[in-house]
């Protein structure tokens, strides 16, 4: 076996809301640890399977069927519809509680000639002035690496100030979050951890199932101490023989001349199912209560009843998430996109048109299935 030093414990660290700091020499407020809070964000979203639905659950919603009356008016070079924006807007507003657009004036200045979405994730806030307005933005394609990809300035959205270098914008928008005076913040931030929980016990599971022999057993060989290399050897041996999902079961033989000379085999006993179903649930509920779901069957999660006719229990569960989170959410953006489409000449109230929810109102009996 391996030469065992000594035993360590680790000390996981919870994630924690992000400060807003300036730093010396550089013309941007970091975001977060190393600046990188966003992409913690990111990577939450891509790990978490309740999370992912959750998010893609409310920016599906948040869009809805597009804008009334223009929502197919093309508003760039590229042949983007405002539709096609307030897709991926929903999806940053959502993950991350704010959103950004590229505006372009024309040339005199006098109206938005294009816009597009930005990745709210690349968007770095530059320093308040005296009257705490933010009057520059950076964007950067990986702000991991600034030596490699440097960060360019942009012009805070005006409509005065928008000739020349100006010309091109960043419309950055936030609710207002206390605390956060430049950067937004999303509504579940008060269940990172639990989300964090969600992708770690994935994680452990995973590795649980491909490493078949840890920690389940702990072996004690009795016939001498060993020099490094051969435990070494025999470490491997073992690893080969005994680890991962394809060899769990697998005979263990051992061939001794002395009964004081057997290997000492052991069982550490691991938490029992209930154990893991309680904690799941506990997550799920966490995350499902920071997104203001009330009900999993939104999400497509059933309970352990399986399928029955249950449209009645939707339908209310889906007005009310409607009206106290998407509905709100929507005039949030619809008002803030507002400034920028007025500019480029479209003087309408814009309106989001809800999601339609259609169903059969009966569905049958189906048997028990696994919950997600």
């Amino acid at each position: 076996m391996r030469d065992i030093k000594a035993l360590q414990t680790v000390q996981l660290k919870a994630i924690e809301l992000p400060e807003f700091n300036e730093i010396r020499g550089k013309s941007w407020i970091s975001f977060g640890p190393k600046n990188l809070f966003p992409e913690v964000l990111i990577d939450l979203y891509q790990s978490s399977a309740v999370h992912h639905t959750c998010v893609n659950a409310k920016s599906d919603a948040l869009s809805g069927e597009g804008f009334d009356m223009i929502g197919t008016e093309i508003v760039n070079t590229q042949g983007e519809t405002l539709n096609e924006i307030l897709e991926s807007v929903a999806v940053d507003f959502v993950l991350f509680g704010t959103y950004a657009l590229n505006v372009i004036w024309n040339r005199a200045g006098d109206r938005v000639a294009e816009m597009y979405h930005l990745p709210v994730a690349n968007v770095r806030s530059g320093k308040m002035n005296e009257e705490d307005v933010v009057e520059e933005f950076y964007y950067s394609n990986h702000w991991a690496n600034t030596r490699k990809y440097e960060p360019k300035r942009y012009a805070s959205y005006s409509m005065t100030d928008n000739k020349g270098d100006n010309a091109s914008q960043i419309f950055y928008y936030h609710p207002y979050t206390p605390g956060a005076d430049v950067y937004g913040l999303p509504d579940y931030q008060a269940a990172l951890n639990d989300i964090e929980l969600d992708k770690r016990i994935s994680r452990f599971h995973n590795s649980q199932i491909d490493q078949g022999m840890f920690p389940g057993l702990f072996i004690t060989l009795t016939n001498g101490e060993a020099t490094p290399e051969e435990r070494n050897l025999i470490y491997r041996d073992l690893e080969q023989s005994f680890s991962g999902a394809d060899r769990a079961g697998k005979l263990f033989l051992s061939f001794v001349d002395s009964p004081d000379r057997k290997p000492i085999i052991e069982t550490i006993d691991q938490a029992n199912d209930d154990y893991y179903v309680i904690l799941q649930d506990r997550i799920m509920n966490a995350i499902t209560t920071a997104h203001r779901i009330t009900s999993t069957r939104l999400i497509g999660i059933n309970d352990a009843s399986g399928f029955s006719n249950n449209s009645d229990e939707i339908k209310t569960a889906y007005a009310h998430f409607l009206s106290t989170v998407i509905e709100p959410m929507q005039k949030q953006v619809a008002k803030s996109m507002q400034k920028v489409v007025r500019a480029y000449g479209i003087n309408v109230d814009l309106k989001i048109k809800p999601s339609k929810l259609s169903f059969t109102d009966t569905v049958q009996q189906q048997p028990n299935t696994p919950t997600v």
